[in-house]
């Protein structure tokens, strides 16, 4: 992760100076170290998307742009003007700022200077550095594990991938066809991987939580220009939606958010204080957004309406005319996206239906994620309903709020826009609000924040009650530790994955692999690493997918029903499982599929055209066969569509510390019995022992999170009728289960264990 860190801010760290140089020229040291990461992020997305989008991109092309960019930074930054009068409106700002003193400067630019030099100098430093510690625990998961919880990493890993091999985004694998999807972030994340020889899964993973890191800094570098940097770190404390996105692999929707960074210098701004550069930099920040995710451009857009909407009700006749400019360029954009969205993507809609997985994002889900934001942004809004920039923000969060009305109509057809505009601002409980909440709450909450009255109303009371702040800065400090606690617990739960251990683990076996090998199509079949010539049938479909041709199914016909002609024919030697998934089970019992690779449950199969491969008689371990056995929910139940041996949705679970006798049913041929289970967390020593049955009485089983495998030979002269479970610790450990809130488990304080997946007689 620190490598990554490193290939990241070394090529924009300069182009970030110098951008917030440009939108914010009063800024000191202390503020650009907080925007200029952030900035320059946004601009590497920016120059890399536009590339893909150009179909040039590749790495050698965009670290020659990058290398160019950081030229024309260095001569911004370096050049200036002997006569104060002929400097840039910025420079002139940054002159003020150092105490040169002309004409001009003691009027317009000599009063900015004087409001941010009265913010620099009563600045918490205090708090300041305690928001970035905050910040710092975006950091945290890319430095325990090497993947990602959730399953959207996958699809960009895929997508990743491809531009790493062929620099397109043309269908991977026995697929033709191609991706429909916002090009900025896979594309970044290419040249990441190439940049550092990660693979693209580690490459996706870093670049997401880097991006919320710095993003959570620019924050803090935006409202600090209103004297309230360290409080706005604190205010996005008390929600969880982004870093629930974060935690969930969401990355390009949370990366888009970069964007309200220039949103928030641009446009919380008083008239006078306002440029054409940074009008200019603003449709940037707006054109980069688009590349990454139009949800972020979507929620910009409406921070610019809701500007546009307060200035032209507030503001006199002779000083509309600059809100009417920013009313011209958001109509551009809107124009130009809604001609995109009608004429190229929409019409690919037309069969799918308004789309809401988690209900009504403006209701519960909102106040799930977003629940002590709501409380304290209602408090702000307020205490700043008489000020221009609160009634900004609060406008803002309304127009959010009523965009999320799209999912009311849940399942409406034939209606492209609405369903493309669903599927677009899919989860936007989790990233919607978060933002414009925290900028309510973190102004209310500076108390040196000075903020513009509404016409000629007096200064209304807007600071946060000094005993509220304390009890808020001691509540957001305790949940980062609970937070990074449970951060560092789940580090050991692998189980958490959508790929298994194994999977992983088997992926040094392809690289002698090559033609057409079958993958299963579902999170832990997409091999987002597989080598050069590789061809896999499985494809995740992220977003919009153009597919021509496709073999995934008549394959996987060909594998259940043994068509060996087919086969054949496709040259589709070799198929891919994990114990996730539900195609091993048929494999296990085909005379023509033989395993020439396993690691913990997952296995390389090889065809074997004679039909001499071993075959094995699976069975199912169910709750009644299981003495000792809780019964708990499958996280992947919805994704596993056969089921030859009736598991059903649940499986028999054994909490550590507890004995369990699990029956079974012999067969006679069978020259090894396997268990195939799922350890729950990083649990002390468990042992397996028959007193017939097995050669071995007494076996220790591996005990790593995640799925195994174990295997024992059987003793011919007796019969195993049924094996006992046992732990080395007494008690079992707890711990915050995740998937409780998502609804794919039904415990959210949990405990360690195992769960028994099938049993397999091999002969």
């Amino acid at each position: 992760m620190l490598g990554s860190i490193v290939v990241l801010l070394a090529p924009s760290l300069l182009p970030g100076w110098a951008m917030t140089s440009v939108l914010d020229g009063s800024s000191d040291r202390w503020r650009k170290m907080l925007l200029a990461p952030a900035l320059g992020l946004l601009s590497l997305y920016g120059v890399s998307g536009v590339l893909l989008l150009a179909d040039v991109w590749s790495a050698s092309l965009l670290w020659l742009c990058l290398i160019a960019i950081n030229a024309v930074a260095y001569r911004m930054m370096t050049v200036r003007h002997e006569t104060l009068e002929k400097r840039s409106r910025w420079q002139q700002l940054e002159a003020a700022m150092h105490g040169e003193v002309s004409q001009e400067t003691e009027t317009t630019l000599g009063k900015e200077a004087e409001i941010q030099l009265g913010f620099q100098r009563s600045r918490s430093t205090v708090l300041l550095v305690l928001g970035v510690v905050l910040a710092l625990s975006a950091l945290v998961s890319p430095l325990l594990q090497p993947y990602p919880f959730g399953v959207d990493w996958i699809g960009f890993a895929m997508l990743t991938q491809q531009l790493m091999l062929e620099g397109n985004l043309a269908l991977s694998g026995t697929n033709e066809g191609f991706w429909t999807y916002p090009p900025a972030y896979p594309s970044l994340a290419a040249w990441l991987a190439l940049s550092s020889g990660l693979d693209a899964g580690a490459a996706v993973f870093h670049l997401g939580h880097y991006t919320l890191f710095v993003l959570l800094l620019g924050l803090m570098g935006a409202l600090d220009r209103h004297g309230a940097g360290g409080q706005a770190m604190l205010a996005m404390g008390l929600g969880l939606g982004l870093f629930a996105k974060t935690f969930d692999s969401g990355y390009p929707s949370v990366a888009s958010q970069l964007g309200l960074v220039v949103g928030l210098l641009v446009l919380f701004r008083s008239k006078e204080q306002r440029e054409r550069h940074h009008t200019l930099g603003f449709c940037l920040a707006l054109l980069c957004v688009s590349l990454i995710h139009p949800t972020g451009a979507m929620y910009l857009a409406l921070l610019l309406l809701s500007h546009v909407l307060v200035g032209l009700r507030l503001l006199e006749d002779e000083e509309r005319q600059n809100v009417r400019r920013l009313a011209y360029i958001l109509s551009a954009f809107v124009t130009v996206g809604f001609a995109v969205a009608l004429l190229a993507i929409a019409p690919r809609l037309f069969e799918e239906a308004v789309f809401s997985e988690y209900g009504w994002q403006g209701g519960r889900p909102m106040v799930v994620y977003n629940a002590g934001l709501l409380v304290m942004g209602v408090a702000a809004a307020l205490s700043l309903f008489k000020t221009i920039e609160g009634r900004i923000g609060i406008t803002w969060f309304a127009l959010l709020w009523a965009l999320s009305w799209i999912h009311l109509i849940d399942g409406l057809q034939h209606v492209p826009v609405l369903s493309l505009l669903s599927y677009t601002l899919y989860s936007m409980a989790l990233h919607a609000f978060h933002v414009p909440l925290a900028v309510l709450v973190a102004l209310w909450w500076s108390p040196t924040t000075q903020l513009t009255p509404l016409g000629n109303m007096s200064r209304p009371q807007r600071t946060m009650p000094a005993p509220l702040s304390t009890v808020l800065v001691a509540v957001v400090v305790a949940g980062a530790l609970f937070a990074n606690a449970v951060a560092l617990s789940l580090a050991d739960h692998d189980e958490l994955m959508a790929v298994a251990p194994g999977d992983i683990a088997l992926r040094e076996a392809l690289k002698d692999v090559s033609g057409q090998v079958y993958t299963e199509n579902m999170h832990w079949g997409y091999i987002w690493n597989a080598p050069p010539g590789m061809e896999t049938t499985s494809i995740p479909t992220l977003w919009l997918v153009h597919m021509t041709s496709t073999e995934q199914h008549r394959a996987t016909q060909a594998l259940y029903n043994n068509n060996h002609s087919y086969i054949q024919e496709r040259g589709m030697l070799h198929a891919l499982t994990s114990p996730l998934g539900t195609m091993q089970w048929t494999l296990a019992q085909s005379p023509y599929w033989q395993r020439i690779h396993f690691n913990d449950g997952a296995a390389l199969w090889q065809y074997n055209a004679s039909g001499q491969a071993p075959v094995s008689v699976l069975s199912g371990v169910t709750i009644d066969a299981c003495d000792g056995c809780e019964e708990r929910l499958d996280p992947w139940r919805n994704h596993k569509f056969r089921d030859p041996m009736s598991l059903g949705p649940t499986r028999p679970f054994i909490v550590e510390g507890a004995q369990a006798t699990v029956t079974v049913s012999p067969v006679p041929t069978a020259r090894t019995w396997c268990l195939v289970y799922e350890v729950v967390g990083q649990t002390g020593g468990l042992y397996l022992q028959s007193s017939t049955g097995l050669e071995r009485p007494y076996n220790g089983l591996r005990t790593e999170a995640g799925y195994h495998e174990a295997c024992f030979a059987l003793d011919e002269t007796t019969a195993l009728t049924n094996v006992t479970l046992s732990w080395a610790n007494e008690e079992p450990k707890r711990w915050v289960n995740p998937l409780g809130l998502s609804g794919r488990d039904d415990v959210l304080l949990d405990r360690t264990g195992v769960k028994l997946q099938w049993i397999e007689w091999r002969t």
